[in-house]
């Protein structure tokens, strides 16, 4: 009996992937659990395995075809059997109503007043401005599935850019496609569905700078400790938006942007609010390390609950960076760097400060939460010891 391979859901926020490179071709046999392609997502390439033993019969994407999430890969069949290769799929494949990645979302049972829907046929629906009402299905019990939708209503198509941009003969002209349309999709969907407004802080780490004279850890390890310390106290903060829910997390997950040769990944510290410096600072340099060897797993990236990243390393003095949906918040940081300022004996005198951007949305988080979560953070920043337990050298 055949199976078809379909792109799994390998994170949260994930809605396709690059084929990068099949590792099987047809008429290669397989062992169930054998490597068979290589997925690109979000930066991160991980290696799909087979989830049958057989023979690979066809292959429906090729090498840089960007697949939808429950889009078909391949076949896999029996030694022997006769399959037909599959049909080019010319719109994105719909998830089977049992797969893994349609589990998450709530179908609604049929006279309950509303649509039965898929998942991707919801998504797409509310992108192009579709109305469900109305619109019969041809799924499982009637559900709607995306091949059901009709094309977005003229008002609500974008209008085509007029007129084109010149394009001289010396010039490059780089798709917009791949993993590079992946990340732009991910911001556009953030900034959608993002209320974001941006508050900003500053804060003397002049104590932080102390205490790495015995300890030497980097700044970025003490900021992470501070933030995961905030969040623990301000849980709305670590949530998750969508768009009738506000999924508050247990776990304090912090994405921390590490820079590698295919630029700034964001894998996750897990549970940070639980560790001390020491852990954070071990964590942080494997994820940096691995990062650097292109040896980060989609493990690495899951689970995300709040983002921190820091243009400062680059010489920024402030940014306000782009929500990582769904997430509530991210804490951009800029450089840490000597400035006169005027103490509380009026006197001006130099001290070690940076700024802080912490960009939320707005939806879920009111503007007095959001400056006292930062205010929080300077807190622990600028009096270490309550966080640590360590006093200055």
């Amino acid at each position: 009996m055949s199976v078809e391979i379909r792109l799994p859901q390998i994170s949260m926020t994930m809605i396709d992937g690059v084929v990068v490179r099949w590792l099987k071709q047809p008429g290669d046999a397989v062992r169930e659990g054998e490597s068979l392609v290589e997925i690109q997502t979000d930066k991160v390439v991980s290696e799909l395995a087979a989830a049958a033993t057989g023979v690979v019969r066809s292959i429906a994407a090729a090498e840089g075809d960007v697949v939808p999430v429950g889009g078909l890969l391949c076949v896999i069949a029996a030694e022997g059997e006769a399959v037909d290769a599959p049909a080019a799929q010319t719109s994105p494949a719909e998830p089977p109503v049992t797969a893994p990645a349609a589990t998450p979302v709530d179908i609604p049972a049929a006279g309950d007043g509303k649509k039965r829907a898929s998942p991707l046929a919801r998504k797409i629906a509310a992108e192009r401005g579709i109305s469900l009402d109305g619109l019969s299905g041809s799924g499982p019990g009637g559900l709607i599935v995306h091949a059901d939708l009709p094309e977005a209503p003229a008002h609500a198509r974008p209008a085509p850019l007029s007129p084109p941009a010149p394009v001289d003969d010396e010039d490059t002209i780089v798709p917009f496609d791949g993993i590079r349309r992946v990340i732009a999709e991910n911001l556009m969907r953030s900034k959608r569905s993002a209320a974001d407004v941006t508050t900003v802080a500053d804060v003397n780490m002049g104590a932080v700078r102390d205490i790495r004279k015995v300890l030497p850890l980097s700044y970025n390890v003490f900021i992470i400790l501070a933030a995961a310390r905030a969040l623990r106290e301000f849980p709305a903060l670590n949530a998750l938006v969508e768009e009738e829910r506000i999924i508050l997390k247990k776990h304090v997950n912090i994405n921390v942007a590490v820079s590698t040769d295919k630029g700034l990944l964001t894998p996750v510290i897990h549970d940070a609010d639980g560790k001390n410096l020491l852990s954070i600072g071990e964590a942080l340099a494997d994820l940096a390390e691995r990062g650097r060897e292109g040896r980060l797993t989609p493990a690495d990236f899951a689970g995300g609950t709040f983002t921190i990243t820091n243009s400062g390393v680059f010489g920024s003095v402030l940014f306000t960076p782009i929500i990582n949906h769904p997430q509530s918040a991210v804490l951009g940081l800029g450089r840490i760097a000597k400035t006169p300022v005027v103490n509380d004996n009026d006197e001006i005198v130099p001290a070690l400060m940076m700024f802080m951007s912490l960009t939320y949305n707005h939806r879920s988080i009111d503007g007095e939460t959001a400056v006292r979560f930062l205010q929080r953070i300077r807190h622990y920043l600028e009096h270490p010891a309550e966080m640590t337990g360590l006093k200055k050298a």
